[in-house]
């Protein structure tokens, strides 16, 4: 899979299955991190914050909040390029 250059000026039918796209910033996401994001999100799975329930699930460990990476994902993108919030309503409103 080719890593594509660029985010602006990409519309929601410009994006496939496996696209890589290379970004300047990152961010460790911490266990405190997660517990945090979960408890203040209220999500009572245990998968996200019980050290000994995810110890006995398939993946041996708990699991980072998937909408802890969403909300991540978004901040990164709206710092470095400023616009994913008018490329999400260029994408929706053609």
């Amino acid at each position: 899979m080719a890593v594509k250059p660029g985010w602006e000026g990409r519309f929601f039918e410009d994006f496939e299955v496996g696209d890589i796209y290379r970004c300047r910033l990152g961010r460790t996401v911490t266990e405190a991190d997660n517990i945090w994001f979960t408890l203040l999100t209220n999500n009572t799975n245990q998968i996200h914050f019980n050290n000994e329930y995810g110890k006995r699930t398939e993946f041996g460990k708990c699991l980072i909040n998937s909408a802890l990476t969403l909300a991540i994902v978004a901040g990164i993108l709206e710092g470095v390029h400023g616009g994913f919030h008018r490329s999400l309503v260029r994408a929706t409103t053609g």
